[in-house]
């Protein structure tokens, strides 16, 4: 997700947490709820003021709208990804994706004890592929993980005929060497 999108949805959160601080401020005291009650009337009173009032909660909602739009649709890659030939139509799952990443990532050669795979899209209609590792003890992490990338890039691509822009891998833990006990 974007800088800009997360702005959004910050500000919007914030907006919604005041709006149900004073809902709940205008239940709890009889004393809030007529002086909210009294600003309300003011503002319907007046034509100009009941126009911007309009204007802004359709905004609002606008607002609201897209935001939900907008954080649905970039939080997660679509269900799948679909290309098309001349019979018809190829559908791959986004967990195929992942997958093909893990498994591309385990047989790499490359001292991964475990991982977990994130595929989500990137610029162009490519893929963005996200790898938490864990890797074995006595491991060249630099090395090791750009050669990682490599091959999750080629087998993704190779497999699914899909662009991928870029691998990212984190390597969250060394398995610790534990000590031999001979009997």
């Amino acid at each position: 997700m974007n800088r800009w999108v997360r702005f959004v949805l910050i500000v919007f959160s914030f907006v919604l947490a005041v709006i149900f601080l004073v809902t709940i401020l205008t239940m709890a005291s009889k004393d809030i709820l007529s002086g909210v009650v009294s600003m309300i009337l003011n503002i319907a009173q007046r034509q100009s003021n009941r126009t911007v009032a309009l204007v802004i909660g359709f905004v609002g909602f606008i607002i609201s709208t897209i935001t939900l739009i907008v954080s649905v649709m970039t939080g997660r890659l679509a269900k799948t990804r679909i290309r098309s030939n001349e019979i018809g139509h190829i559908e791959i799952g986004v967990e195929a994706i992942e997958n093909i990443a893990l498994n591309a990532a385990k047989i790499s050669q490359s001292g991964v004890k475990s991982a977990k795979a994130r595929v989500s899209p990137s610029r162009g209609g490519a893929l963005s592929v996200k790898l938490i590792v864990q890797a074995f003890p006595d491991v060249e992490i630099p090395m090791m993980m750009a050669r990682v990338q490599e091959r999750v890039k080629k087998d993704i691509e190779k497999y699914t005929g899909i662009e991928v822009g870029d691998v990212q891998v984190r390597v969250s833990k060394v398995e610790a060497i534990s000590p031999r006990v001979e009997r």
